[in-house]
């Protein structure tokens, strides 16, 4: 009987041990990261596949007339608009997919980068600097994105760098006192912008609050 009992409370004291603040980033990536691909994937289709504006054929759009109109490559423009529907299709097929579990694939760096609190910024966080550090697989484990960890090497060569599958370049995550409030960034070529989170207690994960497009 003592022995059962022992073990009970052993079992109990070593399920209820706190969380290393790394294991806690990790949940907060975890939980968030298939909103920031829902958002990755539809900005970087309209970064990409914009409406072409007549200037993309050479002409100044404030000084067209009929004839100039008239002049224009319609087969660039057709198969503009084709490209732009083909690249859509593919994109809501992603987004359709990113609730079921592991069904779409996102690139990102083995690497986080080093973040560092904003004096504008009020939230009070556990700490306000956080230094680089490497990611490993298993810290993804519980995400519904399947994680493609790519090395930095990979990012400018071989087959990663020529995939259709995003990559995500990602900063340390900043996480209050109180552990109701996280904030950390993503890089990407054409800019980078922060993601802040809050615990949701009626869904018991972190969710998106708000992202905050760096300034041009």
């Amino acid at each position: 009987m003592k022995k059962t009992l022992f073990l009970f409370l052993f079992f109990t004291l070593f399920s209820c041990k706190e969380k290393t603040y790394e294991e806690i980033e990790a949940e907060v990536l975890c939980d968030v990261l298939p909103e920031v691909a829902k958002y990755e994937l539809n900005y970087s289709f309209h970064y990409l596949y914009p409406p072409p504006p007549p200037q993309a054929y050479g002409l100044d759009s404030l000084k067209l007339n009929q004839n100039q109109i008239d002049s224009i490559n319609k087969d660039e423009i057709k198969r503009w608009k084709e490209l732009r529907i083909e690249n859509k299709k593919v994109i809501n097929k992603k987004l359709l997919k990113l609730n079921e579990y592991k069904k779409v694939t996102f690139g990102v760096l083995d690497t986080l980068y080093p973040i560092k609190r904003l004096k504008s910024d009020e939230n009070r966080y556990e700490f306000d600097s956080l230094e680089v550090r490497g990611l490993s697989e298993e810290e993804f484990a519980k995400s519904n994105l399947k994680i493609n960890l790519v090395t930095r090497k990979n990012t400018f060569e071989g087959e990663d760098r020529n995939s259709d599958n995003p990559l995500l370049f990602l900063t340390r995550v900043l996480i209050n006192k109180n552990k109701k409030v996280a904030k950390f960034s993503v890089y990407k070529y054409y800019g980078g912008y922060d993601v802040i989170c809050v615990f949701s207690q009626k869904k018991q994960k972190w969710v998106v609050k708000e992202f905050i497009k760096e300034e041009d």
